[in-house]
């Protein structure tokens, strides 16, 4: 790659990450926020700033146990340096997002060269899973971003090893380097401190997943020695250093807290079925997988192919002039170390959350780099016709699957949200959805002329497009069935709040945050409270005063309990606002089954 030409790519890839960050920012004041976790997450950061407690996450001025910190943190400054907004919650997740592909690049281009950096940075902006979870911002985003960091950083250690004679990596031997013969390097109290930074984040989850890519590639290469075990030993002492002292402090202001964080959602929630989301199947991530990197998922498969081939001929993977290695980056004869880094980091923390009770797909999230970067070999091999012909074939069977159910996705979806919800569509956002989708099938043209590159370019450019044609048309209808900020709207009118508000099957976390800051300041814990439709209600009656709400899409189920055809209601935008006292008397059966209103 020329110096221009590079030079060229990374403008674009900076743009690329540039437009994730506008596009969402314009939609913002148009897609109000949902529920349950960005409401909550927002109702959270809200509070720390208006009580000034910036140490303690709580609500309703109880603690918050379920997350750490940081998140919080970078959600409360936006919301106090540019207001209570849509946009100042999301735009802390939409920085990270943005940081999550151009640090995908920089490991992909340290690890492989200029060109599959700018490639793997473009193939993660433009994969379905990322792009859609960066649009609802949640702790993910931050962690996908520590993680990339910090494998880099342990890369970059590597190249620090002394050298002998011959310009060989010296052994250090099982009795050659004295623990205080380690050098403070600096790339290992860097994995350190963006490994603590993991640790504010989510836990212990982000190390977890650090130790078994970088650890499992030690192990396999047959590469580990003293000099790693030392490293190691750093980089965790500064990431306890950075990352202990909040989890301290947590647990003095609310003792038992570590045992509940640490025992209860780690260790547990790893073991057995005791979270919310420990009851999904061994095999849940391989949907998450497939769908969510696609389209540049597909191309591992080619990738295999050409290993395969290469093994059965017993050609090595070829280094062509185009790539670049940093000089003193550790690098077997073959070339493929990089690549064995890769495969431990996406094959290894996959089974590590595959092996866990507790499932989610945002979890998984941490390992769509490692694709990118994977996708990104493939192509640039195909790119300087180094792929075996089996593996081009393969490439060209995938490039006509992508593009000819490309043009269905976007349609489908829009189909599928206007099946699940009351979602209505117009004749011009039907058409803009179906000329979108009709874009997949540019990169055959380029495909068919032999034009690589243009055919990357392309098929991103289609992805991005569809994403936006969703994220501009579909998103801010699908959001509002998921927000409560028509309840609070209704309070805000009415300058009225009950002793008791009683929410059927939804979050409160949005409601609060609407609220006005003089409500906000007179609500009590447990006033606001997700609530169940039940004969008879669990939680006794303060007094008269008290709301029971229901969202539309759950009357048709709440009236298989209650008769709800004679009770006043209060009609706030896509929820009924009922007097429980009204609607008590009325209970048609003994207990409504929960799953109806699931």
């Amino acid at each position: 790659m020329t110096n221009g030409n590079w030079k060229f790519g990374l403008a674009g890839l900076i743009a690329v990450a540039a437009l994730g960050l506008i596009c969402p920012l314009l939609a913002a004041p148009r897609v109000p926020l949902v529920d349950p976790d960005e409401g909550l997450h927002a109702a959270i950061a809200q509070e720390m700033v208006e009580r000034g407690d910036w140490l303690v996450p709580r609500l309703f001025g109880e603690p918050y146990f379920e997350r750490p910190i940081f998140y919080f943190w970078a959600i409360a400054a936006s919301l106090k340096t540019f207001g209570m907004s849509e946009a100042a919650v999301r735009l802390p997740g939409f920085l990270f997002g943005m940081l999550c592909t151009l640090s995908t690049a920089a490991i992909a281009w340290r690890l492989l060269g200029r060109r599959t950096g700018l490639l793997a940075g473009l193939f993660y902006a433009s994969m379905v899973l990322p792009m859609a979870l960066v649009q609802l911002p949640g702790y993910d985003a931050p962690l996908v971003t520590w993680v990339n960091l910090a494998l880099l950083c342990l890369w970059e250690s590597e190249g620090e090893r002394r050298k002998g004679k011959g310009g060989r990596m010296k052994d250090e031997g099982p009795f050659r380097l004295p623990p205080f013969a380690v050098r403070l390097s600096p790339w290992t109290l860097a994995a350190g401190m963006f490994l603590g930074l993991a640790i504010l984040t989510k836990g212990l989850i982000g190390v977890a997943l650090v130790g078994i890519a970088y650890g499992g590639y030690l192990i396999v290469s047959r590469r580990i020695r003293r000099i790693h075990c030392y490293r190691a030993a750093l980089a965790l002492t500064v990431a306890a250093i950075i990352g202990s002292w909040w989890y301290i402090v947590m647990a003095r202001s609310c003792p038992g807290y570590l045992r509940y964080y640490f025992v209860g959602r780690h260790l547990l929630g790893f073991l057995t079925n005791s979270q919310p989301h420990g009851m999904e199947p061994w095999w849940y991530y391989f949907p998450v997988l497939v769908v969510g990197g696609m389209p540049w998922l597909g191309y591992l498969p080619a990738l295999v192919r050409d290993a395969i081939d290469r093994v059965r001929s017993k050609t090595p993977a070829t280094r062509h002039p185009g790539y670049w290695v940093p000089a003193g980056c550790p690098a077997d004869a073959s070339g493929n170390r990089p690549v064995l880094l890769l495969g431990c980091w996406f094959v290894g923390c996959t089974l590590f959350l595959m092996l866990s009770r507790s499932k989610f797909a945002t979890y998984v999230w941490p390992v769509f780099p490692a694709i990118a970067t994977l996708a990104a070999i493939a192509w640039v091999r195909k790119i300087d016709g180094a792929l075996s012909d089996g593996a081009r074939r393969w490439m060209g069977r995938i490039v006509w699957s992508t593009c000819l159910v490309g043009p269905l996705a976007l349609p489908a979806v829009f189909a599928a949200t206007r099946i699940a919800s009351p979602v209505r569509y117009s004749r011009p956002e039907w058409m803009l959805a179906v000329t979108a989708g009709l874009t997949s099938l540019a990169p055959l043209w380029s495909w068919r002329r032999g034009r690589d590159r243009l055919t990357v370019a392309l098929a991103a450019t289609s992805v991005c497009g569809q994403m936006a044609v969703l994220l501009f048309c579909a998103l801010p209808s699908v959001a509002g069935m998921l927000t409560g900020r028509d309840l609070a709207d209704y309070c805000n009118r009415t300058r009225q709040l009950p002793s008791r508000l009683l929410l059927a099957r939804e979050q409160v976390g949005s409601v609060v945050f609407y609220l006005d800051p003089d409500l906000r300041r007179r609500l009590q814990p447990g006033q606001i409270t997700e609530q169940g439709i039940e004969n008879p209600l669990p939680l006794p009656a303060w007094d008269t005063k008290e709301w029971i709400v229901i969202p539309e899409r759950y009357v048709r189920a709440a009236s298989r309990c209650y008769d709800l055809s004679e009770p006043p209601f209060e009609q706030a935008g896509r929820f009924r606002v009922y007097q429980r006292n009204d609607v008590e008397p009325r209970a048609r059966v003994g207990q409504l089954d929960d799953r109806l209103l699931r």
